[in-house]
């Protein structure tokens, strides 16, 4: 019998061992609908121009960018001990999950690993209930690649109620962008674009009294918690003050802190592989140089094409397993 695997997270700077990314080729661009309100005007224009299309037709040269940022990820994952996991293409002939919700919403989300599961202690959640519909026909894909690594292992596995085909605002919505854990402290993002109150209300059932679940309003005009604030290391986190409605939780308020701006568009979307070891994109120099004076070994990766669609460092990589 094969070595039982082990699943498992409780924070978001334990050492990473196992982790999943996701791919470009199955890329489409989405249609625009307002929950998209937080995409730059240029990437609005865009989805008009190309609501439907391969992003390797309509955008080759950005495709190529894409993919050596997450290639070069998982290299970075690689180097420092973690073993890595690829999500698959759609396969030939399921053309119903090709089709699925495009009446609804055109588009197909494939880069995103940390967008469709997430490990909270040794339970790992599927993550059926995205807000915006083009991004859940490819939850088929990573449960090809998820399910098979959870046969032997220790974890006990769940999933999100699926939304309603018939788009509405405020279904049961819960998105792992917005979630951040500290132990028995969960933190849970809502700017109206992504998770709504209908699905904090599910993950506190779900997790019990074992866990405090912390709410954190965001601005209307953003998307996920995960942009705007991050938990780096113990005592640690990187926020913007300009994009939450209330103060921080209290568990968080005698945090050392990173301090970043709106302008400086996801720029707490950063990757703890452990304590003293971040991946921050390469293009945002001051909130590196931040992290250089915390005594933070920073790595620099090209991630700016895969923030305009939506995934930093974080919300490419998809953990399955770090150190408590």
């Amino acid at each position: 019998m094969s070595e039982r695997r082990i699943i498992g997270a409780w924070n978001e700077w334990g050492m990473l061992h196992e982790a999943v990314l996701g791919q470009v080729d199955d890329l489409i661009e989405p249609e625009y609908i307002p929950a998209l309100i937080w995409l730059s005007e240029e990437g609005k224009k865009a989805l008009q121009e190309k609501a439907g299309k391969r992003t390797a037709e309509g955008f080759p040269g950005k495709t190529k960018k894409m993919n050596h940022t997450i290639d070069t990820l998982e290299r970075v994952l690689r180097e420092h001990g973690v073993t890595v996991h690829r999500t698959g293409p759609i396969p030939d002939g399921f053309d119903e999950e090709e089709a699925y919700l495009k009446d609804v919403q055109k588009g197909n989300y494939s880069i995103g690993g940390a967008d469709f599961f997430r490990v909270i202690g040794t339970r790992v959640l599927l993550l059926n209930s995205f807000h915006l519909p083009f991004r859940r026909s490819y939850i088929w894909c990573v449960r090809r690649m998820l399910e098979p690594l959870l046969e032997n292992s220790n974890a006990t596995y769940f999933a999100t109620p699926p939304p309603s085909p018939h788009y509405t605002r405020d279904e049961l919505y819960l998105e792992n962008g917005d979630i951040m854990m500290d132990g028995h402290n969960v933190y849970v993002g809502i700017s109206g674009n992504a998770t709504t109150p209908k699905g904090v209300a599910w993950l506190k059932q779900f997790l019990g009294d074992d866990y405090r679940v912390h709410t954190i309003r965001l601005q209307p005009d953003l998307f996920h918690l995960d942009w705007v604030l991050s938990l780096n290391r113990p005592g640690l986190l990187t926020y913007c003050p300009e994009a939450l409605l209330d103060p921080l939780p209290e568990p968080l308020t005698k945090w050392d802190k990173v301090e970043i701006r709106l302008d400086e568009v996801a720029g707490a979307n950063n990757l703890s592989i452990d304590e003293n070891t971040i991946v921050v994109p390469e293009h945002l120099t001051r909130i590196a140089e931040a992290y250089d004076k915390k005594r933070m070994k920073v790595i620099a990766i090209p991630a700016l094409e895969t923030i305009d669609y939506g995934s930093g460092p974080r919300c490419l990589t998809a953990i399955l397993r770090r150190d408590p």
